[in-house]
């Protein structure tokens, strides 16, 4: 194959609906507003309000053009684009070769007829897909809905996280391409079987041409760089199907549960002494199963669902949101070990896809390892990730589970052309991600489903998934699942008590209680959101102030003017926020569940602690009823522009309250203290392979009073969760002025209130710097400190921790940019 890259430099204009004209240089991969970023045409868009000011652009056609010289092609030369966003047409030498519709395919335009030898020509004109879509009939969705006509990213057409950016451009590699007479066109390797003689994998490989005395050579190496197998075959048929059986062979583990090993297949054609095509692809040997048992009736189980059927949000009025008579889990198992799964949702970590570099990538992933997540969920809104992205989380053992690209809305799946559309979508989607090892499962869409079930004979996205993504699937991707919604399963597929469920599906009631009650119950109220696998669990706060300073001012942070607050915590359109908008749902729940803010530094503080708080209660209660619930999925792992909200990582990769809340909890040891029935309980929730026992403490710290304490032995099996010790109410006089702390063994706090925080008297007190170097900090508290909080930019291996008075504790940390790092703590500024 030769290949001649058209990346690079482009000339490019773009014309207003007026024919006002702008030139400009564009950029091959790139877009439309990062190039007029370039150029001095449009300010950041990320700081402040600045994005008001580029709506323009959406309205516009662009064209992107540029000259390239080439001596060699043939008949079968063609233009191939890896990514075009999104209404265009492409010429060469002025002839039309080509149209693209649909952001998430690839396209090879044939230029027979239009190339020439020396220099050639080529010119895409894209086109406003608002104006295209101007005067469609209106479809049911959230958020605006003219997205849904449009096969390109939908949120980036606004969503209740990220400002409106609709852009344009080539934005993935270009290239000319002339094939040789025989060229690998696909490779699928995948495991056939595991058991006690080794691992059986299968490789089929597909060519696009077949030339005469070529030849298919196959080297297989392990993990350690050895090889394990090699083999040439005369390429004959259009295919290849080999078995291969490897002893003993080294097998991909999600984190926490093993190492993930890959393997790495190296396939090239040769024409006697010539390569004239190749492809590696990197793999991993693993089985994958979701065990979905139907509960007993009168077992545990089944009775803790009739419990849960209960709650507001399914009960009542809203019973219509869980109609199961018969209850089943959802328990995902890798090698035959079945995984606690803890992770996030990825929505794309730019507003721009091209924008998005392979090493922020590579830190968001990394950091997602490190706080103990082995799941993450590729949300229907975005983009199939680039490469890189995958390559990532197969080597640090993230499992992926991947939305086809849809998102709450009624699409308009009765047109031929959007069946079409998505077909490809669904074959350009298998064929490049099939091989990677942390795919788990596949998922028609998101949200689509939410009212249906599997005997409800339409529903919107059903037609898209039953006939057009399903067969595809099971055609080139049958050892996979394929889940036809997130979430999945029960009546309706947004139930609780089967399948994966969405909790931001309850994200009103959520609200509603936020708004209208005082939050002293708020463990209680949050026990009812107890799911079999959680998909979709909703937390949100402020980033650190070294990140907000990066798109905003001082005075928009700590001033008495919020507007650019609202501006950057963007709001939904339902009706529940319309007087009340999410951000000001952000400072009811930091305010009532954390105390009354005593200036602008303490409200932003408790606004950033809430997530933490948040986090960490919802993610103990599934931990202590582990296998009941078997997955925790947080909405959302990063962000996509600057924002203040939902995500654990913030825009700048640095991580939030959130994160050090997700990795406290998600360890694989942890202590919870809980309070059910009038017994005060220590559960040890072990997600290790290794049975654990040792001892802990119990303390209750009594402000103004002294302090009781206890000991105890726990022995918790492996991948298990359990009460270990219990107390009585009696023994707990005084803990309404109190709080109480388990420490165990080896190495985890964990504490809980009779109420909230607000009401427990919690003293002022300080805490101190006793030394600093270029990778730590030492610090001492001379009182109880509920969190203490060290901001900069910086990854901590701690933060917003507890301590105990007289407690010392050094924290290291690793520079991102570096500069200061800022001390605060919880009610450092009370009277």
């Amino acid at each position: 194959m030769k290949k001649v890259s058209l990346n690079g430099e482009w000339r490019a204009f773009g014309l207003s609906p007026e024919n006002e004209r702008y030139d400009f240089s564009g950029t091959v991969p790139g877009c439309v507003h990062t190039d007029l970023i370039r150029s001095g045409k449009i300010t950041d868009p990320f700081y402040r309000d600045n994005a008001d000011g580029c709506q323009w652009i959406e309205n516009w056609s662009w064209t992107y053009e540029r000259e390239f010289q080439t001596e060699e092609f043939s008949d079968d030369t063609y233009v191939e684009f890896e990514g075009l966003d999104v209404y265009c047409d492409v010429y060469l030498n002025d002839i039309l070769i080509g149209a693209g519709a649909d952001m998430h395919i690839p396209y090879r335009f044939p230029v027979k007829g239009a190339i020439r030898k020396g220099v050639n020509t080529i010119k895409v004109i894209f086109y406003s897909p608002v104006a295209l879509t101007l005067g469609k009939p209106k479809l049911e969705g959230a958020f605006t809905t003219e997205r849904l006509y449009t096969r390109r990213m939908q949120c980036t057409y606004y969503w209740d996280w990220v400002n409106r950016f609709i852009t344009f451009g080539i934005y993935r590699d270009a290239s000319l391409v002339t094939p040789d007479k025989t060229e690998i066109s696909d490779v699928y390797i995948y495991t056939r079987q595991i058991d006690s003689f080794g691992a059986q994998i299968e490789l089929d490989v597909n060519f696009d041409c077949v030339g005469s005395d070529t030849w298919l050579n196959t080297r297989i190496t392990g993990p350690d760089g050895k090889t394990v197998l090699s083999k040439k075959r005369r390429i004959v048929e259009s295919h290849i199907y080999e078995n291969y059986d490897i002893t003993e062979p080294k097998l991909w583990y999600p984190n926490g549960y093993g190492d993930p090993d890959l393997y790495t297949a190296s396939l090239y054609v040769t024409d006697g002494e010539d390569i004239i095509s190749e492809k590696t692809v990197r793999f991993g040997i693993r089985t994958v199963r979701i065990l979905q048992k139907t509960d007993e009736p009168g077992s545990e189980y089944y009775e803790m669902c009739l419990k849960l059927k209960k709650g507001g949000h399914v009960s009542g009025d809203n019973a219509v949101w869980d109609r199961n008579e018969d209850f089943s889990g959802f328990i995902v198992i890798v090698n035959d070990i079945p995984v606690m799964c803890k992770g996030a949702n990825w929505v794309p970590c730019e507003p721009f896809p091209s924008a998005e570099k392979p090493e922020k990538i590579t830190r968001i992933l990394t950091l997602a390892k490190a706080a103990g997540m082995n799941m993450v969920r590729i949300w229907g809104g975005g983009i199939f990730e680039q490469d890189h992205f995958y390559e990532e989380c197969s080597r640090l053992g993230l499992m992926v589970t991947q939305d086809f690209l849809m998102a709450c809305g009624t699409y308009p799946d009765r047109e031929p052309w959007f069946l079409d559309l998505q077909e490809k979508e669904a074959e350009a989607g298998a064929l490049r991600l099939r091989n990677h090892a942390c795919l788990v499962w596949w998922t028609g869409d998101n949200e689509n489903a939410v009212y249906a079930d599997e005997n409800v004979e339409w529903y919107p996205g059903r037609k898209t998934i039953r006939e057009r993504i399903e067969p595809v699937l099971k055609r080139l991707d049958p050892m996979r699942y394929f889940l036809p919604s997130s979430p999945y399963n029960g009546v309706p597929y947004a139930s609780i008590t089967k399948g994966t469920t969405h909790n931001t599906q309850f994200i009103g009631e959520t609200f509603s209680y936020i708004r209208y009650n005082e939050l002293s119950d708020y463990r209680e109220f949050f026990k009812q959101y107890l799911s079999r696998f959680t998909a979709e669990e909703p937390a949100m706060g402020a980033p650190m102030v070294s990140s907000l300073r990066k798109f905003m001012t001082d005075e928009d942070i700590f001033g008495e003017d919020r507007s650019m607050w609202r501006y950057h915590t963007k709001n939904n359109p339902a009706d529940t926020f319309k007087t009340f908008e999410i951000f000001d749902y952000l400072i009811a729940i930091s305010e009532k569940l954390l105390g009354t803010f005593t200036n602008s530094y303490d409200r932003v503080f408790k606004m950033q602690y809430v997530q933490y708080e948040w986090i960490r209660i919802t993610m103990e209660l599934y931990r202590r009823n582990k296998w009941f619930s078997s997955g925790m999925i947080y909405w959302m792992l990063s962000d996509c522009w600057p924002a203040s909200g939902w995500a654990i990582i913030d825009y700048y990769c640095i991580p939030k309250a959130a994160y050090y809340g997700f990795k406290r909890t998600a360890k694989p040891v942890i202590a919870s203290v809980d309070k059910e029935n009038g017994l005060y309980s220590v559960y040890i929730c072990n997600d290790s392979l290794e049975s654990r026992s040792g001892t802990g403490t119990l303390k209750l710290i009594r402000f103004g009073r002294d302090m009781k304490e206890w000991t105890f032995d726990y022995s918790i099996e492996a991948n298990s969760s359990k009460s270990v010790f219990s107390l009585p109410e009696k023994e707990m006089e005084g803990i309404e002025n109190g709080v109480l702390i388990c420490d165990i063994d080896i190495g985890d706090r964990a504490f809980m209130y009779e109420k909230k925080p607000a009401l427990a008297g919690i003293p002022k007190t300080e805490v101190r710097i006793v030394s600093k170097d270029e990778n730590s900090i030492t610090l001492k508290a001379d009182g109880f400190v509920q969190a203490v909080s060290l901001d900069g930019s910086y990854i901590f291996e701690d933060d917003f921790f507890i301590m105990l008075p007289g407690e010392e504790r050094t924290i290291h940390f690793e520079p991102v940019e570096g500069g200061e790092i800022a001390l605060d703590w919880f009610g450092r500024y009370q009277d």
